[in-house]
């Protein structure tokens, strides 16, 4: 990690490169679903919020390996697959499903877009994942750079925060790959 990509703020240390690649290509996501978003957190460790009910999953490789997980509670994966598809949606359902993936997968190409020529650079992306229900833990490799950033959408409808509030997570780990 070279210095012009830490931040430190207060003891946390960043990797400022992937975190600011990470909040770019979701918002420029979710700015496709009309949603607008505010990033309300940064985090070096990955963390699940208890009311998260749909987690996309996509692999990276590259000159990295790794994945990234997009955490959200049901009102907001309709909410943004019902503006990214204009259809409207109350709850979960198969085309919401495809389109936590769909988001998910425009997350991680932005992702890659922006790490492009860095020693974090993607070349393969997976197809993603949809995992339903909150009763569930990812396992973490030792060695690997975390980013785990919360947002929340701009909701008026919405009484909690709870329901307004998602994470997306990189966890990548460089390779001799590339």
């Amino acid at each position: 990690m070279s210095i012009d990509t830490v931040s430190e703020i207060k003891g946390l240390v960043v990797n400022s490169l992937i975190v600011n690649s990470t909040i770019t290509s979701v918002e420029k996501c979710l700015e496709m679903c009309n949603l607008k978003i505010r990033v309300v957190g940064v985090s070096q460790i990955p963390i699940q919020f208890p009311n998260t009910h749909v987690t996309g999953l996509i692999g990276l490789s590259g000159k990295c390996t790794g994945f990234i997980s997009i955490s959200m509670p049901e009102r907001v994966a309709v909410a943004a697959v019902a503006g990214l598809s204009m259809e409207a949606y109350k709850t979960i359902n198969a085309q919401v499903i495809d389109g936590v993936g769909e988001i998910t997968n425009i997350v991680a190409g932005g992702i890659k877009t922006k790490l492009y020529n860095t020693q974090w650079m993607i070349n393969n992306i997976t197809i993603p994942s949809v995992i339903l229900g909150s009763n569930y833990q990812i396992s973490y490799s030792k060695g690997i750079e975390y980013c785990s950033i919360s947002f929340e959408i701009d909701d008026p409808e919405s009484l909690t925060i709870q329901e307004r509030v998602f994470m997306v997570t990189t966890s990548l780990i460089q390779t001799t790959n590339g």
